[in-house]
This record gives C-alpha cells, sequence and structure tokens, in this order.
C-alpha cells in the first residue's frame, strides 16, 4: 500500500514539481498568475496522488529541469499552463 504523507510533504512536493519546471510558485502568487487558493488546491490535488514516491523518483531524474510534468501529476495542466502562458 502506497504511502500518502501529510500536507507539508504535498506542499513540497507541489513546490519542488513547479521548480523541476522552471515556476516560482510565491513569485507566481506575487504576479498574481496564480493565487493562493489554487496552491493549496494543488496541495489538495496532490494529496490525491496514487504515487507521491513515484513523483520523487521522477524529479530525482530530472535535476536539470523538465518541460512537462509527468502524466501521472494532478497538477500537469496547472503548472504547465503557468509554464507556458506565465
Amino acid at each position: 500500500m502506497p504511502m500518502n504523507f501529510g500536507y507539508d510533504h504535498h506542499a513540497n512536493l507541489v513546490d519542488r514539481m513547479a521548480e523541476t519546471l522552471g515556476l516560482d510558485l510565491r513569485r507566481e502568487v506575487e504576479r498574481a498568475q496564480i493565487t493562493y487558493q489554487q496552491v493549496e488546491g494543488a496541495v489538495t490535488r496532490c494529496m490525491d496522488c496514487p504515487d507521491p514516491e513515484g513523483c520523487e523518483l521522477w524529479m530525482e531524474g530530472r535535476a536539470n529541469g523538465a518541460t512537462h510534468a509527468p502524466g501521472i501529476c494532478r497538477n500537469k495542466a496547472l503548472l504547465e499552463n503557468l509554464r507556458e502562458y506565465g
């Protein structure tokens, strides 16, 4: 059975995924490209992920960044839209 961890762990995963895609979520909130509530929603969606460990391994393999989030990422559309249009 996969471990799901808590809110803080998933908040860290969302932040790390954003960084892997070249995004700084704090800066995006300051620039009004995304709201704090949308970031909280992203963390909540991340908490429903069936494979957070797989996500961590995916990011570890992309230390130099990535252009797209993995298909399993529940925040793929949000993060990629921020990257493209932000």
